[in-house]
């Protein structure tokens, strides 16, 4: 059976305030890595896809509109954003992003200039979304690769909270990119599935984190690491997690094709 290519828009952050010189955003460096590439599903359907990597700027007010703009131009089938979370022990799949955000950006062309938000993403929006990819599928399909992953949740926030739920997402620009995309995948002109991912850091940038650490906090020498992945290893999980998502949407569509046979089948010798 031969299957119509999907088209896959891989989204990276890119620089942001706190990376050190010499260093660059994981995110980023996976949807380089990855740009172009083709990948097969999982379940050996034959279905298959391309990679488009795009790179968004961390800003609140300039990091959704490029993604919006390469979606409507390359109508995707599936759109996943990915962030760093350098306090993450490996890769985390974020089904939710909540209404609201906290905090300031940084702006490349002018690191002094800072914005800072505290308000809904989406004005009388519903307070939290749900991305449309399998999130659990890809959590599954990482590990089974001897990946580690765990997939993101929602939790009650605390008390006195501007919102009921919080998710592990938080409340910076990538739970804006989540909850974006999430609202984008209802509202977009054509079908679309969406969802975001973080991803933990790296050996050499952990290591290098703790050692400027050091100089402030001496006594941070006897205290535990956050664990870290290698580029490769992270650039393997999210073309895993990629493949896993081919899969389920094949197997959906493939589905729908049967129903709709079966209907028109049962028409046909009705009419007869």
């Amino acid at each position: 059976m031969t299957h119509p290519e999907t088209t896959i828009l891989l989204v990276g952050y890119g620089w942001f305030r706190g990376i050190p010189e010499g260093e660059i955003n994981n995110a980023e460096a996976i949807a380089r890595a990855l740009d172009g590439e083709f990948l097969f599903a999982q379940d050996g359907s034959g279905a298959a896809g391309r990679i488009h990597s795009l790179i968004a700027p961390v800003t609140w007010d300039g990091a959704f509109a490029p993604v919006e703009a390469a979606a409507r131009a390359l109508r995707p089938q599936i759109i996943l954003a990915l962030g760093t979370d350098a306090a993450s022990p490996a890769m985390r799949p974020e089904p939710y992003g909540v209404n609201w955000c906290e905090g300031r950006d940084a702006r490349p062309d002018d690191p002094g200039a800072e914005a800072e938000r505290s308000g809904e993403l989406i004005p009388g929006g519903e307070p939290v979304l749900r991305g449309t990819l399998p999130f659990e599928a890809m959590t599954r399909a990482m590990l089974r690769a001897g990946i580690p992953a765990y997939m993101g949740s929602l939790q009650e926030s605390k008390p006195g909270a501007p919102m009921e739920k919080c998710a592990t997402t938080g409340l910076y620009l990538c739970n804006l990119m989540a909850y974006r995309l999430a609202h984008f995948a209802k509202t977009a002109p054509f079908p679309v599935r969406t969802g975001f991912m973080h991803v933990p850091n790296q050996p050499a940038y952990a290591a290098a984190r703790r050692l400027r650490r050091l100089e402030a906090e001496p006594e941070a020498l006897s205290r535990p690491i956050y664990a870290s992945m290698t580029l490769a290893q992270m650039v393997e999980g999210v073309r895993v997690a990629l493949g896993a998502c081919l899969s389920i949407i094949h197997f959906s569509a493939r589905e729908a094709q049967a129903c709709t046979l079966g209907f028109k089948e049962r028409m046909n010798a009705y009419e007869r």
